[in-house]
């Protein structure tokens, strides 16, 4: 009995213990999506002059609005000193009302920019890798690391950042997001912290653009859900618990009107008992809780960066790009649906929805594609729920914005990424004064394994004929170059280049670079002279009596299609005159010999008739 109860606990132990981590994993897969945002803000004396009105403030009180309600927050402020601005705790309306209030006291009495302290102090709680929070740190500057008058004290400090806390931020699972507000800046550390943590870095030159920049750090860190905003309207469906508008405007616009789906006008003086609106400078942000479904609209200027975040059941879920990845490179983006948690996979909701992605580069935007759960492009397997896109091809190097549009029967969903494509092969194109193209092209280490790039290039006409290139080692290590001499060719040439080969982190790389055009400056050749035909004198033949013409010899050779019908008819004329002529002199002749012999027999007849009569 002790041994079969030994077993029983042991047997129960082992059910609990398996029940309680799968309860842990499911909770921190659940929590994971959440966010833990520690927010640091430059108040040093260099403030004013590169944020004189301040903008720093309704900046940051936007960012605390968005937030969602199952986030961490906390916001310190850093000079010489650093400053416990808002306390980390959780966002809720009581959190985001202290957070507004708060942000009112940010100035610029700083007389340092003590970087390391502040990121030190900010993330003093964090012990090991990340389990149910997301963890970000968004730092805004303008400065370098300057900590004293000392300068050997401020490389000391920069260098512990790198060396030290860069580390542990990696360690900690954290990415960082860092705001560079003037030229001055740092760019180079600001750059790395981003880089090696697989955060965003935005370099901002006006603080009238702090809004939108915190915009975009705010959708990479909370991720939220959206509907898509045209000519702006907007669809509610009824798994929409809460909505949150967020309305860019000028100073001098008129007050942003709200029209419900059955009518109801209202601004931020006469909003109903539902709606929280709070204005402020360049924006309105209102969250209406329980909204009328149906179509709303917004009576305000449209502005591509207005949002409409939502609070649902029915999400939109989108596996996430890295922040920055190899121009040439692919990598899968999956999208699915979930209801209150659990994945979407019923056939007759897939089959109705229409997935499609359209995004934005410095060439402009680009055409929409669909997206589509089929088993084929990448798609694992066709049916099972997850829509797969691929992401690379078609992009320009540079920050691209990807957007995910879902269109089903009673629905719309929206999500937006944001990264950036490195070039791993920039080209470098010059002409010299000797009329040469020079081209030099140089791998990107850090990016690309050398050893696996191949590299081809060729010069191609407009009609088509291709002439290889061979591309160099140079003098500079690491570059290959080559010499096009634009003497040599005649005509409009493109180079083509292409490589093949892998990123540093193992993906296959398939990249073309932008064709360069190289105008040919040879002399065409000469004309080669006409060639001149001697004409042949005519000779007159002479006249022939037309008994004794003869037709042209049949082997004789026509010139041309009328000389010979001409000729074939003077000679029919010719031949049918002689033929008229012999037969009208035989018959000459023949009457002439039939005169004589007639009066022969005349003078016969008499002769015998003189003699009867004797």
């Amino acid at each position: 009995m002790v041994k079969r109860r030994d077993v029983r606990n042991r047997l129960l132990r082992l059910f609990v213990g398996v029940l309680l981590i799968a309860a842990c994993s499911a909770q921190a897969a659940e929590m994971g999506g959440k966010s833990d945002a520690r927010i640091l803000i430059d108040i040093s004396g260099s403030m004013k002059q590169n944020d004189p009105q301040n903008l720093r403030r309704p900046a940051l009180r936007m960012l605390v609005g968005l937030l969602p309600e199952d986030a961490r927050a906390g916001v310190w402020t850093f000079g010489q000193y650093v400053n416990m601005l808002i306390p980390l705790g959780q966002v809720d309306a009581a959190w985001k009302n202290k957070a507004r209030a708060e942000a009112g006291n940010i100035a610029s009495p700083g007389q340092f920019t003590n970087i390391e302290d502040v990121i030190k102090r900010s993330i003093a709680d964090w012990e090991g890798s990340a389990t149910l929070y997301q963890r970000h740190l968004i730092l805004l500057t303008d400065g370098m690391v300057d900590i004293s008058k000392n300068t050997k004290k401020n490389a000391a400090s920069r260098q512990y950042i790198l060396e030290q806390l860069l580390p542990k931020l990696q360690s900690h699972d954290a990415q960082v997001h860092t705001i560079a507000l003037s030229e001055r800046a740092d760019h180079e550390l600001m750059r790395t912290l981003s880089r090696e943590t697989g955060g965003w870095y935005e370099q901002v030159n006006d603080a009238e653009h702090l809004q939108r920049v915190f915009l975009r750090i705010f959708e990479k860190v909370g991720r939220p859900d959206t509907v898509p905003l045209k000519d702006n309207k907007f669809l509610v469906d009824s798994s929409i618990q809460e909505v949150t508008l967020l309305v860019f405007r000028k100073e001098s616009a008129e007050p942003t009107q709200v029209i419900t789906p059955s009518g109801t006008q209202f601004d931020a003086k006469s909003a109903p008992q539902n709606v929280s609106w709070h204005r402020d400078i360049g924006y309105d942000l209102l969250t209406i809780s329980h909204p009328e479904t149906g179509e709303w609209r917004i009576q305000a200027a449209m502005d591509p960066d207005n949002r409409v975040i939502v609070v649902t059941d029915l999400k939109m879920r989108s596996s996430q790009l890295p922040s920055r990845f190899v121009l040439g490179e692919v990598l899968p983006v999956t999208v699915s649906f979930t209801n209150q948690g659990k994945q979407i996979t019923r056939k007759d909701f897939l089959d109705v929805v229409n997935l499609k992605s359209c995004h934005t580069d410095s060439n402009g935007t680009g055409e929409a594609r669909p997206i589509f759960d089929d088993g084929q492009d990448g798609d694992k397997a066709a049916g099972d729920g997850e829509f797969t896109l691929q992401v690379g091809q078609g992009l320009a190097a540079g920050k691209v914005e990807l957007v995910i549009l879902a269109q089903g029967k009673t629905f719309q969903r929206e999500q937006r990424q944001l990264f950036e494509l490195a070039d791993p092969i920039p080209m470098q194109v010059t002409s010299t004064d000797e009329g040469e193209t020079k081209v030099r092209v140089q791998p990107d280490a850090e990016l690309v394994d050398l050893e696996s790039l191949e590299i081809k290039a060729a010069l191609v006409s407009q009609a088509g004929e291709e002439q290889p290139v061979m591309l160099l080692p140079s003098a500079e290590a690491g570059v290959l170059e080559t010499s096009i001499a634009t003497q040599e060719l005649l005509g409009d040439w493109t180079l083509s280049i292409s490589a093949t080969g892998q990123t540093r982190s193992g993906t296959e790389l398939d990249l073309t670079l932008d064709p360069v055009r190289v105008r040919g400056t040879a002399t065409p050749p000469a004309d080669p002279p006409e060639e001149v035909v001697e004409k042949t004198p005519e000779v007159q033949e002479p006249a022939v009596e037309p008994a004794t013409m003869q037709a042209p010899l049949a082997d004789e050779p026509a010139t041309e299609e009328d000389n010979s019908t001409f000729q074939v008819a003077l000679f029919g004329g010719i031949n049918l005159l002689l033929i008229i002529l012999v037969v009208l002199a035989i018959w000459i002749m023949r009457r002439r010999k039939q005169e004589p012999e007639f009066q022969l027999v005349e003078e016969d007849d008499q002769l015998v008739e003189e003699a009867t009569a004797k």
